[in-house]
């Protein structure tokens, strides 16, 4: 059995022709947490890089002169659907995101009309960058910055993606698609163009599938993001060259902090400061474009280490389950399943080797977010629908499996080292169990040290849930060989 988690899987091909490419081997099953850095294209020395920055800055002042002429003018025009056949986001299982909607489209309109009316017309930094507007808050999250540049750069995305399935791929592989893709501004609709892509050849009606250059990805912030420019504000405000403009800016900002002030407390200050001198973000992109020679090397690392942690240890433990367990033959019953596949993992992590698979150079993947997605992928040849993040009503559960209406259960997977632990065990999962009506529920629980197991088997112990068999707690410590045994 092929795994056929990445594209170079599914279509038979060895993965060095998407390296020669220079495209991510994306994922086909889940979206991948990583997105395009307009900010990356404005760096670039390649002539075709700049030139798409160009165009997405200028697209976007092209906006803001409909909005400030015409209070009438069509919401359709600043809302921009998700494109998911690039398999980017943050959605754990599937492609489906929301996009730039109605919201959003209200949200710039009012930005054009007030705090940043100025933009497109800087005197300070060189370029105008579309991450300006997410630097204050003006209801436009750092979602603007991937939805809008992938729709920008759509055409472009969709000739490089031709070009490597002309190249690379059997005529069986691909298929003519109509995408619109093309802005016409005398007309103010976008057009369609046909392109021969990509798609899910072994599906009826299958989808088109995106390539995107890896080295205009980055993960989790943009090179120019508001959480960089909190922790630079203080000194951009210093670096000032105009004294007296430095001075007055220090001295508001100090004079709107309680005394002990909490990191509420100084973003606050900082959005009372910028409202009061908003060439301070000017100022602050100047200084992030002084510095650009350091975004591509900065994103590079972040995309390195998600493919690492992530997605080769995905595919490794797959494989790994593939060959050591009955893990992808479960019989469909919902809270049977789930179990048996926690106590496989058990079992692969346990006693043949596949702790390994959870550590990269020596150390633990800590982050949750990580181990959960490895987890939910190990469902995709799975009969079961398998949700991650399920909200009905009383927050979101990690993953919810069902075969059928009536059969459901809800599973929780947990680090050993999470100081909430006892708390969760005892009321979590049943609180998501009653909102979405699960007959049944399962906690999965990660431990890298000892001391984490004995953490969990004391909390288990002190709610008498000791012996649950519905709460596996997973050993992944470091093992010693055979031979030193």
């Amino acid at each position: 059995m092929n795994s056929q988690l990445l594209f170079s899987e599914y279509f038979d091909i060895d993965s060095s022709a998407l390296d020669e490419h220079g495209a991510l081997n994306l994922c086909i099953e889940a979206d991948l947490p990583l997105f395009i850095d307009p900010f990356l294209l404005f760096s670039s020395e390649k002539p075709e890089y700049q030139k798409l920055h160009d165009q997405i800055v200028g697209h976007l002042i092209k906006l803001k002169e409909l909005a400030t002429a015409d209070p009438n003018i069509d919401l359709a025009l600043f809302q921009f659907p998700e494109v998911k056949q690039n398999w980017l986001g943050v959605c754990k299982w599937g492609n489906n995101g929301r996009g730039l909607g109605p919201k959003f489209a209200k949200n710039l309109i009012k930005a054009f009309h007030g705090f940043y009316s100025s933009f497109g017309s800087e005197d300070i930094s060189s370029s105008s960058h579309i991450e300006k507007l997410t630097l204050i808050g003006s209801g436009i999250g750092r979602d603007f910055i991937s939805d809008f540049t992938t729709n920008l750069m759509l055409e472009y995305l969709l000739e490089y993606t031709e070009s490597f399935a002309k190249k690379y791929l059997k005529d069986d592989q691909k298929q003519e698609f109509s995408v619109r893709c093309k802005f016409d501004y005398d007309l103010l609709l976008w057009k369609p163009r046909i392109f021969e892509l990509p798609y899910f050849c072994k599906e009826s009606n299958g989808d088109f599938i995106l390539l995107t250059p890896i080295d205009i990805l980055t993960k989790d912030e943009a090179f120019i993001c508001h959480g960089d420019f909190t922790s630079q504000f203080r000194r951009i405000t210093n670096a000032l060259e105009n004294s007296s403009l430095r001075d007055s800016i220090n001295l508001f900002f100090r004079r709107n902090l309680p005394v002990n002030p909490r990191k509420a407390d100084v973003e606050r200050a900082i959005d009372l400061t910028v409202r009061k001198y908003p060439e301070l973000l000017d100022y602050y992109i100047k200084h992030k474009e002084n510095e650009k020679d350091k975004a591509p090397a900065v994103s590079s690392e972040k995309v390195a280490k998600l493919l690492s942690e992530l997605l080769s240890t995905m595919v490794e433990f797959c494989k790994h389950l593939l060959s050591n367990s009955d893990f992808y033959s479960v019989p469909p019953t919902s809270y049977k399943a789930a179990l048996e596949r926690a106590n496989y993992l058990k079992e692969v992590i346990e006693n043949n080797d596949g702790y390994r698979i959870f550590y990269k150079d020596g150390k633990p993947i800590a982050p949750e977010d990580t181990v959960q997605r490895i987890f939910r992928l190990t469902w995709f040849a799975s009969p079961f629908d398998v949700n991650s993040e399920v909200n009905n009503g009383r927050g979101p559960a990690d993953y919810k499996v069902s075969f059928g209406d009536r059969d459901s259960a809800i599973v929780e997977f947990k680090l050993g080292s999470s100081s909430s632990l006892r708390k969760n065990l005892l009321n979590q999962t049943e609180i998501y169990k009653k909102a979405s009506r699960s007959i049944s529920d399962i906690k999965v629980v990660l431990c890298y040290t000892k001391q984490e197991i004995a953490k969990v088997q004391k909390a288990l112990k002190s709610i008498g849930q000791e012996d649950a068999e519905n709460i596996v707690v997973i050993d992944a410590t470091k093992k010693l060989s055979a031979s030193k045994v």
